[in-house]
């Protein structure tokens, strides 16, 4: 009996020592939840304020993608996709691609649900939609004169922006290469 009232004794003590603790931690987590809620409204109001510095940065690189986006679409067309095969990449002449109004294009791609920045996309977007130059019979002309020496005689249409184009040589007019009004790319 003495046995079992010493270890109700020190249950009670055990009791006695948690319960006595209790409110300090109780308060301590009070104290830690104060601060949690002071650091959380203190991070929240950082976090708007970074939102806002965030969605003005999102507006800064969204205006400076469109002004880099020039430059950036021609350098793919160009000289950035040597991860494809020839007969996969987009193609424009060099002529054609400096007059078409690229920055107009890409504010129509976007706005037709287009990712900012697939240079992909917008550059396949951007040969199917680019509007035909008035003068693309001239461009064109000067193009392959500037890269083989030959006047283009006649051009006949073939179907949708495809033509033939004609040279003379030696005295008799014969197909030399088929022409994209749209892009101004060529090839025999």
């Amino acid at each position: 009996m003495k046995r079992l009232k010493f270890c109700l004794l020190f249950f009670l003590i055990f009791l006695m020592a948690c319960s006595s603790n209790t409110p300090k931690s109780t308060n301590k987590l009070e104290d830690n939840n104060n601060e949690s809620s002071q650091t959380v409204t203190r991070n929240y109001g950082d976090t708007s304020k970074e939102k806002q510095l965030s969605s003005g940065d999102s507006k800064k690189d969204k205006v400076s993608s469109e002004e880099n986006i020039t430059e950036k679409i021609k350098n793919y067309i160009i000289s950035g996709q040597e991860n494809k095969p020839e007969a996969q990449k987009i193609k424009w002449s060099k002529t054609f691609l400096n007059t078409v109004d690229i920055k107009g294009l890409y504010k129509q791609y976007i706005a037709n649900g287009g990712h900012i920045d697939d240079l992909e996309s917008f550059a396949s977007y951007m040969t199917l939609n680019a509007p035909v130059q008035r003068d693309w019979k001239n461009l064109f002309s000067k193009d392959l004169y500037d890269t083989y020496g030959e006047k283009v005689v006649r051009l006949e249409h073939l179907k949708d922006d495809l033509y033939q184009a004609y040279i003379v040589k030696e005295g008799l007019e014969i197909p030399y290469v088929v022409v994209s009004a749209r892009t101004g790319y060529f090839h025999g």
